[in-house]
């Protein structure tokens, strides 16, 4: 086995893994949260839009409304834990191509 795919393998068989699969299915065929998480790049569509063409005044109205539909969803226990889980393992990622980058350089360096 090459070391791309021990790498992967490792971090696949992470309890963290395992649980962002676990709550993606459950979000994924949650009907409300999927409404919501659309309506949010709804939301997010109209900003880009209204700051593009200088309308402030509606911008800072669906700002509004986008940072409650925001705060309602992450409210939801299993998408803040979705998140944060993204987030350690997106950072334990990071750390890794890092390393990765590091011992490449000293190797091409000597």
């Amino acid at each position: 086995m090459n070391s791309f795919n021990k790498i992967k393998d490792y971090f696949l068989d992470l309890p963290e893994v395992k649980r962002i699969k676990e709550l993606e299915n459950y979000i994924d065929n949650n009907k409300d949260i999927n409404e919501s998480f659309n309506k949010i790049k709804d939301i997010q569509k109209q900003l880009v839009n209204s700051k593009e063409f200088n309308q402030m005044n509606q911008y800072s109205i669906l700002l509004n409304e986008y940072e409650k539909e925001k705060d309602r969803l992450i409210n939801l226990p299993f998408v803040e834990e979705y998140l944060e889980l993204l987030e350690i393992v997106n950072n334990m990622l990071l750390n890794l191509t890092e390393e990765i980058s590091n011992k490449l350089n000293k190797e091409i360096n000597g």
